[in-house]
C-alpha cells in the first residue's frame, strides 16, 4: 500500500493538468549574409520549429552558414523540456545535436545533454534562466566513435521591448573525460542576437556566435539577416 500511495503522489507530480494548459506551434526562417573573423563574406539560413504548452517545450533549429568550401558552420538541435507541475520554476530538459563547424576544424560532431533548468528571474519582458547538465560529444563518429563527457553550465537571458528583442545563450563545458592536454575540448558557447521588429512577421536580426575553446582554435561569426515567423494550426 505505502508503494501504492508513493507512486500515486509521484503521478500527481508529473501529471499533465489539461484543463489549465494550452497549445502552440510557431515556425521561424531566417536568411541573410555572414562575415567570418577573417572578415570574409557568406550567406546564412536559418529554420526553427517551437512547439508550446504551459508545461512542455519542444524546440528543432537548423543553423546552416556558407562562407567558402573550407568555412562552413552546420548544426541542427533537438531540445526537449517539461515543467514540474507542483514547482513550475523548476524543469527537466534533454538536447540532442549534430553539428559540422570548419572554422575551428570540426568535421562531425553529436552532442547530447540531459539535466535540469531553473527559472531565476520572470518579468513582463522577459526571463533569465540558467540549466545544469552532464553532456557528451561523439567526435568524428563516421571515422572513429571517440567521445567525451562533460560538465555543462548555461545561462540565458530573453528581453523583449516594444521597439527590440534580445537573445543571450551562455554555455561552458568542462571536459571530465580524455581532457589530456592536446585533446581538452573544454570550451564556452556564445550566442547573442537583436531582433528588430519591421512588422506582423517579419523581423531585421543581427547576431554574434562564438564556440571559443581553451586548448584549441577557435572561430566566431557576425550575421545580419531577415526573419520570418507565424504561428501553426497544428493540434499535434
Amino acid at each position: 500500500m505505502k508503494q501504492l500511495i508513493f507512486i500515486l503522489m509521484v503521478g500527481s507530480l508529473f501529471a499533465h493538468d489539461v484543463d489549465d494548459d494550452f497549445l502552440k506551434w510557431k515556425r521561424y526562417f531566417r536568411g541573410g549574409f555572414i562575415q567570418s573573423e577573417n572578415n570574409r563574406l557568406g550567406v546564412g539560413t536559418y529554420f526553427r520549429l517551437k512547439r508550446s504548452t504551459k508545461f512542455t517545450f519542444k524546440d528543432v533549429r537548423l543553423f546552416a552558414h556558407w562562407i567558402s568550401d573550407d568555412d562552413t558552420y552546420f548544426k541542427l538541435r533537438y531540445k526537449d523540456s517539461y515543467k514540474f507541475i507542483k514547482f513550475d520554476n523548476l524543469y527537466k530538459f534533454t538536447v540532442v545535436s549534430f553539428d559540422r563547424n570548419e572554422k575551428i576544424g570540426l568535421n562531425i560532431r553529436s552532442h547530447g545533454s540531459s539535466g535540469v533548468g531553473i527559472f531565476l528571474l520572470d518579468y513582463s519582458s522577459g526571463h533569465i534562466n540558467s540549466e545544469i547538465s552532464f553532456s557528451y560529444d561523439i567526435m568524428d563518429h563516421l571515422n572513429n566513435n571517440w567521445k567525451s563527457s562533460y560538465l555543462k553550465l548555461g545561462g540565458f537571458w530573453d528581453n523583449e521591448l516594444a521597439f527590440m528583442e534580445s537573445k543571450l545563450e551562455f554555455e561552458a563545458l568542462y571536459q571530465i573525460s580524455d581532457a589530456e592536454a592536446n585533446d581538452n575540448l573544454s570550451r564556452i558557447e556564445i550566442l547573442f542576437e537583436l531582433f528588430f521588429p519591421i512588422n506582423k512577421n517579419f523581423t531585421l536580426i543581427t547576431g554574434y556566435e562564438r564556440e571559443h575553446f581553451f586548448h584549441k582554435s577557435s572561430g566566431y561569426s557576425i550575421f545580419f539577416s531577415i526573419g520570418y515567423k507565424s504561428p501553426l494550426n497544428l493540434k499535434l
